[in-house]
This record gives structure tokens, sequence and C-alpha cells, in this order.
């Protein structure tokens, strides 16, 4: 009987690392197309309606999704630091600090690059940064999808395997 037990749960335990790699695959998809309709709503607000980026912070912060409105959250409260400090070094701080969105370090990197240019240059050098920025994450999103795709349901059933390969092994 305990054998049984020991059994299902190493079987279980040993799925659940598979599952769970399938779910941070389907997170970090969904995390990307709420990043690309944030950042979308950025593009619309800064270049067709001038909206202040403090303004059109505090409105994704209160708008977004989970976890991408943890990543505006964060931003809304080092903006009282602007006086002191930059807007790119706050915006790379809050991105550096947003573990939660799964993002790889291209993905990083592309997000906090675009910090450089919000509410430092003209329109239209910042609509060109955000329109390149959301084609790179685009890209990004694509191969996400793919990878799920392609490797989602292979982790799942690997993990399984490999806890019925350990119990067999065991027994």
């Amino acid at each position: 009987m305990f054998r049984l037990m020991g059994a299902a749960l190493v079987i279980g335990a040993s799925a659940a690392f598979g599952l769970g790699s399938m779910w941070r695959m389907s997170l970090r998809v969904r995390v990307l197309r709420d990043l690309l309709t944030a950042l979308g709503t950025m593009k619309n607000e800064i270049c067709d309606r001038t909206t202040p980026l403090p303004t059109l912070i505090d409105h994704l912060a209160a708008e977004t999704k989970p976890p991408v409105y943890r990543f505006f959250h964060r931003l809304q409260q080092k903006m009282a630091d602007l006086g002191t400090r930059s807007f790119y070094a706050i915006w790379r701080e809050a991105v550096e600090e947003s573990g939660e969105l799964e993002l790889e370090e291209t993905e990083r990197a592309t997000l906090a690059d675009l910090g450089k240019t919000l509410g430092r240059y003209d329109i239209e050098e910042q609509a060109h940064t955000l329109r390149y920025t959301i084609r790179r994450l685009e890209g990004f999103l694509e191969r996400a999808e793919e990878k799920k795709r392609l490797q989602g349901k292979v982790h799942a059933v690997l993990g399984m395997a490999v806890g019925v390969f350990v119990v067999l092994i065991l027994l």
C-alpha cells in the first residue's frame, strides 16, 4: 500500500514539473501579448492624443492585466523620483525588478531600451521607437508561441514519463 502511494507521489511530482514548465510557456505568451497591448496603447496615447507620460503610466497601471500591471504600478511608484533621476533610469529599474513578467534577457533589454526615448524626444522619434519595440516583441511572441506549440505538451508528457520510469526503477 505504501509503495503504491509512494509511486503515485513520485509520478505526480514529476508530472507537476512538466506541467509547471508548460504553464510557464503559456504565461510568457500571455505576458508578451499583454505587453504588446500596453505598448500599442502607449503609442496611440503619445502620438495621437499627446497624453503626458505620468498620466499615461497611471492609466496603464490601472487598466493592464496581471502580471503586466505590476510593472506599470512599480513604474508609477518610482515616478516620485522623476526630479532626481532620469525617466530612463526609473523605467530600466522597473523592468529589471519585474521578474514576474518571465521575460528572457533580450526581451527585457528591448523593453528597457524603450525608456531611453519615452518623454525625451519629439513625438515622431517616440513613435518610431515604440513601433520598433512592438515589432521586436511581436517577433519574441511568435517564437514563444511556436515553442509552446512544439514543446508544451512534450514537457508535460516527459514529466509524467520520468516519474513512471523512476517508479519502475525503484520497484
